[in-house]
């Protein structure tokens, strides 16, 4: 779609051109002009892409960097307290000891 309607563009603007100036060699100057301008905006939209893309990819390789980081979370035992409240207390993986010491099952987290 973008290429007839470049050709197009581009052929209006030079018959604007020659119309307006007389002839092709009048209106060169002006028509380099206009392909200046042309040439700076597309300059500058691959610029904003760049930034944009970048800033993506930084998000994404942040995620990435967050995932590998959850996977090496410490796990976690539900454990009851003597209300009955369920209450989640780390695992004592160290020293080989999977039970949960009075001090951790009685702390509980209400709403």
């Amino acid at each position: 779609v973008c290429n007839p309607l470049g050709k197009s563009g581009g052929a209006l603007i030079q018959q604007f051109m020659i119309l307006t100036f007389g002839s092709l060699a009048n209106s060169t100057p002006y028509l380099g002009g206009v392909l200046l301008v042309i040439v700076l905006a597309w300059l500058a939209a691959a610029k904003s892409l760049d930034t944009q893309f970048t800033a993506l990819r930084r998000e994404e390789e942040l995620e990435k960097e967050m995932e590998r980081a959850g996977a090496a979370k410490i796990p976690l035992v539900a454990a009851e307290n003597e209300e009955g409240n369920g209450s989640v207390a780390p695992l004592n993986t160290e020293a080989g000891d999977f039970s949960i010491s009075p001090s951790e099952s009685s702390a509980s987290y209400n709403d």
